[in-house]
């Protein structure tokens, strides 16, 4: 299985902290996304994209844990809006995500499919 990470940060205190994060999750090989410094699609707050599989699930989770920042963690399923929810689960402060615009992207994906 795969998953995602969203590290999300409020202040520069936190993006400060969300950065060095960063630096510690690519010295493990892993595959980061964009930093957002604004908001973006469904997330509510500025944040970044990890990419992981179970195989390092462990020593991902408990270092996104000990940051103290809100992390979203979903699987990767290609249902963007199942994995958003059920497949997710929240690491710090849970934060409200725009699950309109997920319904919107999962009817443009299925709307694209059938051109």
């Amino acid at each position: 299985m795969h998953y995602h990470a969203h590290v999300y940060w409020s202040s520069e205190g936190e993006r400060e902290t969300a950065l060095s994060l960063r630096k510690d999750l690519e010295d493990l090989g892993l595959s980061l996304g964009r930093v957002w410094d604004v908001e973006v699609g469904p997330h509510p707050l500025p944040m970044y994209q990890v990419n992981y599989s179970d195989s390092d699930a462990y020593v991902v989770e408990e270092l996104l844990s000990s940051s103290g920042l809100s992390v979203l963690l979903h699987e990767d399923t290609g249902d963007d809006l199942r994995d958003h929810t059920e497949g997710a689960r929240w690491l710090g402060k849970p934060l409200d995500l725009d699950l309109e615009w997920l319904r919107a992207y999962a009817e443009m994906k299925l709307d694209n499919k059938e051109v």
